[in-house]
């Protein structure tokens, strides 16, 4: 099978699978909303932002590694196997003893028993990165997205029991142990390889030379998405991180969720062309053109019907989220589009530049947020949104020297999508919500109003067609038969 048609087809299946987990997230969103406080989802959000930073290092990068190597031996994958599983057993026992120090540095005794109990994610995570790893290596989509969608629809319907019975923030403790849990058990069902004992003279130096930088990259990215609900807790309390959360949930949840199975899609194709100048540049700027009028154009939807949206999902005690909502899902743009730059650095096996090109964004992205601290969680948004904007501008600049890929074209392209799809869409959204009708009629009006300019770019701008025309055929290659797991 050409390698087009295994990219049409494993972002088929990837799509498909995010539509349902992005449906799930959805009810759990909102379930959990009506159900819990935001004062619960503050609390665990504390302990999440802090202690999330050890779920990188217990990967240390090594996932990525396995997919992007060439060749890779059966006592190789072993060996990682169980140094992923060793650094998941470290980090969750320093993360356990680190609870004192937490505790402290929030000053809420309430999360004492939370950091341990959640602390117990790090093992289960450590024991399923080499097996979805090998998943994606054999372009097995099909079974990572099932073992994906199951984890999440399961642990959320535990949630939701839990909150139902008045279990408080335990109840999204609960979802995180369990979704970690499941996630293990179908990874091993779904490969059906168990790992022997450590090999030795299996040598996994290479893997960990590729994966320090990952690591890098991903401990400052790790960084720059939770310093705002570090400083939020610690500034303004569980109460607005709550707001803030649930916000940032609904908004980038989604996103992350996509991003993360489409780069176990992208990554491993991308790779076996990277040394094909021209294939590699046909594939990124296609992968572009989907993001772009898909991903981002929804953002700027949202962005504009951030209020109705609001109401009709949370209720009126969280309307104070609604400007949150707004500024979160304008940077949301800029965060989907950026995808591809990161897609380049690691299938070019560019980890190092990577890491530099992240240490200076992610030092931007700080101190935007740091400034924002002072007018609460609302200027935290805006400087998440603003240092969202810097970083894609300065990664596709600097791809261009870490891979010799021509960002120009790609940095050109998208800007002209988001002026001539996204903002009208947003701004028609926005316009709907001025109206003085129900939120839900507001809703379908913007919708509406949306799809009447994206139908009149379509007809006006010849490029746009074009675009749209690769698009669909894209989506017909996607879902067109394929046997089950293998190509």
């Amino acid at each position: 099978m050409k390698l087009g048609d295994v990219a049409a087809q494993g972002a088929g299946v990837t799509f498909a699978v995010q539509i349902g987990q992005t449906l799930v997230q959805f009810v759990s969103v909102v379930a959990l909303a009506r159900l819990l406080t935001p004062t619960d989802f503050g609390l665990v959000g504390m302990v999440t932002a802090v202690i999330g930073i050890a779920s990188i290092v217990q990967d240390f990068g090594l996932s990525m590694a396995a997919i992007q190597a060439p060749t890779i031996s059966e006592a190789e994958q072993t060996n990682l196997f169980w140094a992923n599983t060793a650094l998941g057993l470290t980090c969750g026992i320093i993360m356990a003893a680190s609870t004192p120090l937490i505790v402290l540095g929030y000053h809420e005794p309430r999360l004492t028993p939370i950091v341990p109990v959640l602390s117990g994610v790090f093992l289960l995570s450590g024991l399923s990165v080499q097996q979805a790893a090998r998943l994606a290596r054999e372009f097995r989509f099909k079974a990572l997205g099932i073992v994906g969608i199951l984890s999440q629809a399961i642990s959320v319907a535990m949630a939701i029991v839990f909150a139902l019975l008045g279990a408080g923030f335990w109840a999204i403790v609960a979802q995180q142990i369990a979704f970690a849990a499941i996630t293990v058990i179908g990874c091993f069902m779904a490969t059906r390889w168990w790992p022997g004992l450590p090999v030795r003279g299996a040598s996994i130096k290479r893997f960990l030379r590729f994966g320090t930088g990952v690591l890098g990259t991903q401990s400052i990215s790790y960084a720059t998405k939770n310093v705002d609900n570090i400083v939020i807790g610690a500034v303004w309390g569980a109460d607005p991180l709550g707001l803030y959360s649930r916000a940032y949930q609904l908004m980038l949840a989604p996103l992350n969720k996509i991003n993360a199975p489409l780069t176990r899609v992208a990554l491993p194709i991308l790779s076996r062309i990277q040394q094909d100048d021209a294939r590699f540049m046909h594939y990124l700027s296609k992968a572009q053109v989907v993001s772009c009028y898909v991903t981002a154009s929804a953002f700027a939807l949202i962005a504009g019907l951030a209020e109705p949206i609001v109401r009709v999902l949370f209720g009126e005690r969280w309307l104070a989220a609604t400007p949150l909502v707004a500024i979160l899902a304008i940077g949301g743009i800029f965060r989907a589009v950026a995808q591809i730059a990161y897609w380049a650095y690691l299938a070019r096996g560019a980890s190092g530049p990577l890491f530099r090109q992240r240490l200076v964004t992610g030092l931007i992205t700080v101190v935007l947020i740091i400034c924002g601290v002072p007018w609460g969680a609302v200027g935290v948004a805006i400087g998440c949104t603003v240092a969202a904007l810097a970083a894609w501008l300065i990664a596709m600049v600097h791809v261009a020297t870490a891979t010799g890929i021509d960002s120009a074209r790609l940095l050109r392209n998208a800007t002209q999508i988001i002026a001539c799809v996204g903002v009208p869409c947003g701004i028609g959204g926005w316009a709907a919500s001025m109206l003085p009708i129900a939120p839900a009629a507001q809703l379908l009006v913007g919708v509406g109003i949306a799809s009447a300019c994206f139908a009149l770019a379509y007809a006006t701008v010849p490029w746009i067609r074009s675009d749209v025309r690769f698009s669909w055929g894209f989506i017909r290659r996607s879902v067109a038969p394929w046997r089950a797991d293998r190509v």
